[in-house]
């Protein structure tokens, strides 16, 4: 009953997570070009992009560890899932990589509020949002590739 309602909700929020962080790049770039200011809509960008974030492992987290049918299959032959990519992709790799990605996320939100000067705010949103970015781009199991991809979307019902 939980695996469905959660793993929908992984879904749905990746989506925040990918709308929000392409809004901060788009405005550190605009920031750093433009040379302007800090605004408030660049930080709810920021704030937007990093709590998604967050939702967004606080549920694989919950999927990895108590509901997630494939892992708890992987655990229990941990050879055999490392031999298979796919298994190894969702016990291993995209777990590792998401983990790496909010590491990046939490470094770039101290390091914006920290930074004193705006062009330093937009730099450091730009180089840590982006390469969380992609690294989280890369771990999501898109339709047509070889990761085991899910639907692009997934409802409960």
């Amino acid at each position: 009953m939980w695996y469905p309602l959660v793993l929908s909700l992984h879904s749905i929020t990746r989506w925040a997570v990918i709308i929000f962080g392409v809004m901060v790049i788009a405005q550190a770039v605009l920031g750093i070009a433009g040379r302007r200011a800090w605004l408030a809509n660049d930080q709810r960008g920021v704030s937007g992009f990093f709590w998604s974030v967050n939702i967004q492992i606080v549920l694989g987290l919950i999927l990895y560890v108590f509901l997630s049918p494939v892992v708890q299959g992987a655990l229990s032959d941990l050879g055999g899932a490392m031999r298979d990519g796919r298994v190894r992709f969702w016990l291993v790799e995209h777990m590792t990589m998401m983990i790496v990605a909010l590491g990046l996320v939490h470094i770039g939100v101290a390091r914006i509020r920290r930074a004193a000067e705006a062009p330093a705010k937009h730099r450091a949103a730009l180089i840590f949002v982006g390469i969380a970015m992609l690294l989280i781009l890369v771990s999501i199991p898109w339709p047509g590739t070889g990761a085991d991809p899910r639907p692009l979307y997934r409802l409960p019902w």
